[in-house]
C-alpha cells in the first residue's frame, strides 16, 4: 500500500541544495504521493519539487492536488509553460483549475491551449454547476446499430474517450439522450443484437444548471460512477465521472463543515490573511454580542449569587452541557439535511425526539453532578435543593439546547436559507441565554433567593 511521504525528510533536501539527490528521492514516488507531499510547502519549495520531475509527471502531480492549489502552482507559471502542462490534463480538470486563476492570467493562457474552444465551453457555465464540472467527451452510439458495430465504433474512438468509461450513451438522430447500455452489458450481449433491445430506458440525467452537490447527490443515491448531463432538449452534452463526484463530496462536506464553525467555507491553506479574516469576523462579532446579551440576561439574578455563592460553581458546565448538545442536534440535522435523511414531513417527531434525547441526558448527568457537589466542599444551607437545581436545571438547558439545535437548521432549510450557518455562534448562544436563565429561575424558586 503507497505511504504518504515524510515531508520533513524531503525538505532537508531542498535545503541542502543537492537536487541530484532530490530527485533520486521522488523518482521513488507516484504522482499522488508527490502531490500530498507538496501541497503544505511553501510556493518556493512546491516549485522546487515540480522542476525535479518530467513534463508528463508534472502534469499529473497537478491533476492530483485540489483545484486551488494546483491553480496556485499554475499561476507562478509563465504561460507557455502553464499550456504545456495543462495540456496533458482531461478538459474537465483543465476547467476547474483555471476557474481559480485570474481573469487577465486565464486568457493569456486560454490563448497557447490546443482545446481552447472546448475550455471557453466549459467555462462559461456556473462554476458549481452539472456543466461546470462535466467532461465533453462521452462515450456515445446512436440507438439502431447493433451490438457489434457499437463495440467496433468505440473501439475506433478510444483514443478520443475519457481515462475511464463507464457507460455507453444511446442517443437518437438528434442527439438526444434515449438510453444508456454499460461496458458489462455491451461485452455480454450477442453481436447481432440491436442496441435499443438491451439498453436500459429509465434514466438518470441532469441538466447543465444542476448544482454539483444535487449532481453528487443522485450519483450517490442511485450508486452510479457516472452522470449524464444535458440540455433542454435532452440533447447530450457530456458526463460527470466518478472523480468528480468525489471531489464534489469531500468539497460541500468541507465546506458545510467550515460554516458550521464559523470559519468561511474555504480552507485556511488556501485563503489569504484578508480573505481569512473577512470570513470570520462576522461570526466573532456574533459570538462576542451573543456573550454580552448573557451578561445582560443575568444581571437579575446578582442577588441569587450573592445568596448563594455555590451556584456560579456549576454555571460553566449548565452552560457547556447544553452547548455540546446544540452543537451535537445541530450538526446531526444540517448533515441530515445534506443526504436526505431527516424527513421534511414529520419534523415534530424529529425536534421531539431530539427534545426527548436531552432531557434523558441531563438527567442522567445533572444527577450524577449533583451527587458529585458536596465532594467540591459546597456550604449550601439546603443540598437537597441545590443538588436539584443542579439536576433540572441541567435537565431544562439540554432540553432546550436540543430544541434550538434541532429546530434552527430546520427552519432555515424551509426558507431557503443553508442550515449549515445554523450552528455555531448563533445556537451557543440562544443555548447559554435560554438555559442560563431557566437555571437561575429554578434557583429563585427552589433555594427562595431573590431574582
Amino acid at each position: 500500500m503507497p505511504v504518504i511521504p515524510n515531508s520533513a525528510d524531503y525538505l532537508r533536501l531542498i535545503r541542502s541544495g543537492d537536487t541530484r539527490l532530490l530527485s533520486r528521492a521522488l523518482a521513488r514516488l507516484d504522482e499522488v504521493q508527490i502531490a500530498a507531499l507538496i501541497v503544505p510547502l511553501s510556493p518556493k519549495e512546491q516549485d522546487t519539487i515540480l522542476h525535479q520531475l518530467s513534463l508528463e509527471l508534472r502534469s499529473e502531480v497537478v491533476a492530483s492536488m485540489r483545484y486551488e492549489v494546483s491553480a496556485q502552482v499554475i499561476s507562478r507559471l509563465a504561460p507557455e509553460e502553464a499550456a504545456r502542462i495543462l495540456d496533458n490534463l482531461d478538459s474537465d480538470d483543465v476547467a476547474d483549475i483555471l476557474g481559480e486563476i485570474e481573469p487577465e492570467q486565464l486568457r493569456a493562457i486560454l490563448s497557447r491551449l490546443d482545446d481552447r474552444g472546448e475550455l471557453e465551453e466549459l467555462l462559461a457555465y456556473p462554476e458549481n454547476s452539472a456543466g461546470g464540472i462535466m467532461s465533453l467527451d462521452a462515450a456515445r452510439i446512436n440507438e439502431d446499430v447493433t451490438i457489434a458495430e457499437a463495440t467496433r465504433m468505440i473501439q475506433q474512438e478510444a483514443e478520443e474517450l475519457p481515462g475511464s468509461v463507464f457507460y455507453i450513451y444511446v442517443v437518437d438522430e438528434q442527439d438526444r439522450l434515449v438510453g444508456v447500455i454499460s461496458l458489462r452489458e455491451l461485452v455480454t450481449s450477442k453481436p447481432d443484437v440491436p442496441i435499443h433491445a438491451v439498453m436500459e430506458t429509465e434514466l438518470i440525467y441532469v441538466t447543465v444548471e444542476t448544482d454539483q452537490e444535487t449532481v453528487a447527490e443522485l450519483a450517490s443515491r442511485y450508486d452510479l460512477v457516472a452522470i449524464p448531463v444535458v440540455d433542454e432538449q435532452r440533447r447530450l452534452l457530456g458526463v460527470v465521472t466518478i472523480d468528480d463526484i468525489v471531489d464534489v463530496l469531500r468539497e460541500e462536506a468541507t465546506e458545510d463543515i467550515l460554516k458550521m464553525a464559523g470559519a468561511g467555507d474555504g480552507m485556511a491553506s488556501t485563503m489569504s490573511f484578508g480573505a481569512s479574516f473577512k470570513a470570520r469576523w462576522p461570526w466573532l462579532m456574533a459570538a462576542a454580542v451573543g456573550g454580552l446579551m448573557v451578561a445582560v440576561s443575568l444581571q437579575g439574578f446578582e442577588d441569587s449569587l450573592r445568596t448563594v455563592p455555590a451556584l456560579a460553581l456549576f454555571m460553566p458546565v449548565v452552560a457547556g452541557m447544553g452547548g455540546n448538545v446544540g452543537t451535537q442536534s445541530s450538526t446531526i440535522m444540517v448533515r441530515g439535511l445534506a443526504v436526505g435523511l431527516v424527513e421534511t414531513t414529520r419534523l415534530g417527531r424529529v425536534i421531539l425526539r431530539e427534545i426527548a434525547l436531552g432531557a434523558t441526558m441531563g438527567m442522567l448527568y445533572g444527577t450524577g453532578i449533583a451527587l458529585a457537589a458536596p465532594l467540591l466542599g459546597t456550604t449550601e444551607a439546603d443540598p437537597v435543593n441545590l443538588g436539584l437545581v443542579i439536576t433540572f436545571g441541567m435537565v431544562g438547558s439540554m432540553m432546550i439546547a436540543a430544541g434550538v439545535g434541532a429546530s434552527v437548521p430546520l427552519f432555515l432549510n424551509r426558507i431557503n436559507v443553508d442550515p449549515a450557518v445554523a450552528t455555531g455562534p448563533f445556537v451557543t448562544t440562544a443555548v447559554d441565554i435560554l438555559g442560563l436563565l431557566f437555571y437561575f429561575w429554578l434557583a429563585t424558586v427552589l433555594l427562595q433567593v431573590g431574582g
